[in-house]
């Protein structure tokens, strides 16, 4: 755990080496031409017209999405729309397991929308992998949702990959499918949510760069990882999970503290100073790192007030009430929107409340956006009476 928290605490002085990765990638590109004929590029799926195309149906169209004032922006920022969400059924296929996957047609065409990659689908690594690994076939139907970022990351985990699975279990079931491919490290929500959404283990095949087959049948939903608003059927669908689960017989407080102080990077370091004020204003603090999924589900489902540090545990913030209040603790460099679009899709009001970084000597501008935070007093006394 300290090793991990030291990588997670410096890992950002690795980010100039990413300004390499281009030229070399560029560089291996023409050379894997020489011997390997690369595939042609399809932007989009639901446009393909190509031989492994078996089927498209749109589950859900695009949906305009609201916006809230921007805690550090003076005028309030337009409305946007929400990606369509599809199911492709797709036959003989090439998929290889690294990052969100890549998806190759029968007729060689690489699959854009399918096939996501930071540095634009034009530097997709399998463009420059010298050798890729070597395919294993899989028969019958077969499911995908791996989805970028997910494998170890609560966020894209909660509001990227589920929503896709549950596309797949809207559309067919899951009973019909020899297998489900996804991405992920093995963390306990991970079991605990694919269980509630009805996936058998013995159904699920974890996957990652080393892997890559040749599937006969595949049914893939879209993505929208890269869309700035997060399109409220996921709310619903997410929603719609969490009444399915079990009641719990106990009550949970309706104003929560979340603290970070397990975290590696974000923590309020000086949070000892206002337990009672907290106390005082009704306020319930939980570390939820000890908590089974289940059970956050179940304590933000009956919160009317989240009061917490930027962190993926506020992605639990799409099982909360409309109406409900995310109070956000950051500073103001490190502030980041994404639960503040999270808030706007799913009815739940936004505030931002501001706190200073604890700069350090080895401290940069990369590293001050996972700085840990110091909360004023006065400022924090300033939002409860305010509530």
């Amino acid at each position: 755990m300290q090793l991990r928290n030291l990588v997670r605490r410096h890992k950002w002085r690795l980010r100039p080496i990413k300004r390499a990765v281009l030229p070399w990638r560029n560089l291996k590109r023409s050379a894997v031409a020489l011997f390997r004929k690369p595939p042609t590029i399809a932007r989009s799926t639901a446009q393909y017209a190509g031989v492994s195309l078996m089927g498209a149906r749109q589950i859900h169209s695009a949906e305009r999405v609201p916006s809230l004032p921007h805690p550090q922006a003076d005028s309030k920022q337009a409305a946007a729309l929400s990606k369509p969400a599809w199911v492709f059924e797709l036959k003989e296929i090439d998929f290889w397991g690294r990052y969100g996957g890549s998806v190759v047609t029968a007729d060689n065409c690489l699959l854009a929308d399918l096939s996501p990659e930071v540095w634009g689908i034009e530097n997709h690594p399998i463009f420059s992998q010298f050798r890729l690994p070597k395919p294993r076939p899989l028969r019958g139907q077969t499911a995908i949702a791996v989805t970028p970022e997910a494998a170890g990351n609560y966020y894209h985990w909660l509001i990227d990959l589920l929503p896709r699975v549950c596309l797949i279990r809207s559309s067919r079931g899951f009973e019909s499918f020899e297998g489900l491919l996804i991405n992920g490290s093995h963390a306990h929500y991970e079991e605990a949510s694919l269980r509630a959404l009805g996936v058998r283990p013995e159904k699920i095949l974890y996957v990652d760069a080393r892997d890559r087959f040749h599937i006969e049948e595949a049914i893939i939903p879209s993505m929208d990882h890269f869309s700035k608003v997060i399109a409220p059927w996921k709310i619903e669908r997410l929603r719609a999970l969490r009444d399915s689960l079990p009641r719990a017989q106990s009550t949970h407080p309706s104003r929560l503290y979340v603290s970070r102080k397990r975290a590696a990077v974000r923590r309020v370091i000086n949070e000892p100073e206002f337990e009672k004020i907290l106390h005082d204003a009704r306020f319930t603090a939980v570390e939820l790192e000890l908590c089974s999924w289940m059970e956050q589900v179940a304590i933000f489902s009956g919160a009317e007030v989240v009061l917490a540090p930027h962190g993926a545990a506020l992605a639990n913030t799409v099982f909360c009430q409309p109406g409900a209040l995310l109070a956000e603790i950051n500073t103001r460099l490190g502030f980041r929107d994404y639960y503040l679009n999270l808030a706007v899709s799913s009815g739940v009001r936004h505030r931002f409340v501001e706190a200073q970084p604890r700069i350090t000597t080895s401290s940069s501008i990369r590293a001050m956006e996972n700085e840990d935070m110091i909360v004023d007093r006065n400022s924090l006394q300033d939002f409860l009476r305010s509530l």
